[in-house]
């Protein structure tokens, strides 16, 4: 079997990975025929068959994937997603100097933004880095363009799975973080329930996309952030999606399940499923917490 992933090879000379053990998932990905998706049965990691389509320079002029994100900000600042970060990371930014890398629509910007003593962004998409600078955002378009000042916290919201170099990125942040400095980087899991244990063969034609160069476990973020030096301090599953769905997919091999039927979302139901979803190691999301050792 024929692959070129970079990432995958940096796991395999981590000991988490196998290229002996790589199976093909799925014979192509949802905006193209010529890639596959591969999975390592040792780790359960998934990961695309190559990587050399996608680097930094690839989002610099991509047309934002969500308009109505630039300009009805009470739709995305008010969001399940954005809720749920606020609620998770606000006393870990309160008072803090912070770093988002990958900022996107910059959501999370418009709302941690106000807590923190400092902060700044790094997005290299051309027209999302210039709107959220007007809207008054301190926007780069690269690590290497912030300045020399040191950040207390580093969050990647659904960034780390895109980038194709990930020490390196890993290493540009550690310079940027303080001695006991916190770096969170939460991604999409392998381990999603529908992946893994349900098979939904209409959700991984969905989800499976040239984008995200590789889906990780528990063991495979763990290892990365510590070949980075850091200090993994926590991983933990969440589940973005609700039950309600899950069960969509499931009966209609479509997304959209917590809007059609929102008679269905509970939070008392979907927390039970999180938590369950959790015990197996199955949510949808997993979150690392890693310290910038003190004395570097």
């Amino acid at each position: 079997m024929s692959f070129d992933n970079p990432i995958f090879d940096i796991l395999c000379d981590l000991g988490v990975c196998n290229s002996q053990s790589v199976t093909q998932i799925q014979p192509f990905v949802r905006d193209r025929q010529d890639i596959n998706v591969l999975q390592c049965q040792k780790s359960g990691v998934i990961f695309l068959s190559r990587t050399d389509h996608i680097d930094l320079a690839h989002y610099d002029k991509k047309a934002p994937t969500h308009q109505y994100g630039l300009h009805k900000r009470e739709i995305i600042t008010t969001n399940n997603d954005t809720e749920r970060r606020v609620q998770s990371f606000a006393n870990t930014i309160r008072g803090k100097n912070w770093l988002d890398f990958g900022a996107g629509s910059g959501a999370v910007l418009d709302r941690l933004g106000l807590l923190a003593a400092d902060y700044a962004a790094v997005e290299p998409q051309e027209t999302t880095a210039s709107f959220l600078s007007q809207l008054g955002h301190k926007v780069y378009r690269r690590i290497d363009s912030v300045p020399d000042s040191k950040f207390d916290v580093i969050t990647l919201f659904h960034v780390f799975e895109h980038l194709n170099s990930p020490l390196d990125i890993l290493a540009e942040l550690k310079k940027k973080l303080t001695p006991g400095g916190r770096l969170i980087i939460e991604v999409p899991h392998a381990r999603d329930f529908l992946i893994s244990k349900a098979n939904c063969r209409a959700f991984k034609e969905h989800t499976f996309w040239s984008e995200h160069l590789i889906l990780h476990t528990r063991v495979s973020l763990t290892a990365m952030l510590q070949a980075a030096g850091l200090e993994v301090e926590a991983v933990s599953g969440i589940q973005r999606y609700p039950l309600a769905n899950t069960l969509y997919w499931l009966a209609n091999g479509s997304s959209g399940g917590h809007i059609a039927w929102s008679q269905l979302c509970d939070n008392q139901l979907d927390r039970s499923w999180q938590s369950i979803l959790g015990k197996m190691d199955l949510t949808d999301t997993i979150i690392a917490e890693a310290i910038m050792p003190q004395g570097l």
